[in-house]
């Protein structure tokens, strides 16, 4: 998820730093304290009790506490980083500006960067790896590239024939992988991403994102705060009423079953019936957020300009 950035590059949006926050050095390592309250954050992981985040200026943090506090973790110089994505408990990777590609092998306390390609102006937006050495990282103006050999090479490829931006990648089992991106953009593999195929968009605006609800059904989200539900893997999708049109930028299924969307202005919403119906959810904030994800019991943890903002989510519809 992942996704001020594409919205960024997208829409026009300025979602970067203030001046004063640009300014601001942080620690090499260490303790965050409320630096990590201004830290703009666009994307998180779970690994067990801990997050990991990514966001402005190449920083990467991490939490054992729900997000209350953070340490930065050891990291080399990168641009904004977009997306992060772990395949298990030590291996993950993290995507963004410059096509920059970074790896860690110890629950992201450390990392090495594999890979950059800042000639090329291609911000990468989203990555994912199907097991520890086969894995996609994709983004603007169609930027795709793959390794298979944990990100010690990575080879570009072209998939569609234009070039619009890819925003995101999921996974929908079984070898079958879903791309979400610009104008509508919906891209199916049933080969763990050896070909894909254009699908029939249901929106001529940009998908920035989806979760998979426990029955399988597919959630999109994008624009104008567009909900879109698949229930035949990605084929053919229905429209989900939403009040809001706050673009949505990011979500997560919580381990209840939950699905919650965050977006513009403060935007959250949360689903308990598979994503055929959202409601509100009161963030006490105006402030743009990039993704959602499992925070303190009965919560969410939202990321985005305000660095990590938890939220008590209601226990029903």
């Amino acid at each position: 998820m992942k996704t001020l950035g594409a919205v960024a590059l997208c829409c026009g949006l300025s979602l970067l730093a203030p001046e004063a926050r640009a300014k601001e050095i942080l620690p090499e390592s260490g303790a965050l304290g409320d630096t990590a309250r201004r830290l703009l954050l666009l994307d998180g992981a779970h690994l067990g009790n801990r997050i990991v985040a990514v966001g402005d200026r190449g920083y990467i943090a991490y939490s054992e506490d729900h997000g209350a506090s953070w340490q930065r973790a050891k990291a080399p110089p990168a641009p904004l980083l977009t997306a992060v994505f772990f395949v298990d408990g030590r291996n993950g990777w993290a995507v963004g500006h410059d096509s920059v590609i970074l790896a860690t092998q110890d629950a992201g306390s450390t990392w090495t960067q594999q890979f950059s390609a800042a000639s090329e102006q291609r911000p990468l937006l989203d990555v994912f790896f199907t097991d520890a050495q086969n894995g996609i990282a994709i983004g603007a103006y169609a930027a795709f590239y793959e390794t298979g050999d944990g990100g010690k090479t990575w080879s570009a490829r072209k998939i569609i024939e234009d070039d619009k931006h890819l925003n995101a990648i999921l996974a929908l089992g079984e070898g079958r992988l879903l791309i979400l991106g610009e104008a509508g953009t919906i891209l199916l593999s049933g080969d763990a991403g050896k070909t894909w195929a254009p699908v029939a968009s249901p929106y001529k605006g940009s998908l920035f994102g989806a979760v998979v609800a426990g029955d399988g059904v597919i959630v999109a989200f994008g624009l104008r705060g567009r909900i879109y539900r698949s229930t035949d893997g990605g084929k053919a999708w229905t429209h989900v009423d939403n009040a809001s049109q706050a673009t949505l930028m990011g979500g997560s299924r919580l381990p209840d079953g939950a699905i919650v969307l965050a977006g513009a202005a403060g935007t959250a919403l949360v689903s308990r019936d598979q994503g055929q119906s959202f409601v509100k959810v009161d963030t006490g904030s105006n402030r743009a957020m990039s993704h959602a994800m499992l925070g303190a019991p009965n919560g969410a943890l939202l990321l985005g300009e305000a660095g990590a903002h938890s939220v008590a989510l209601p226990l029903s519809r």
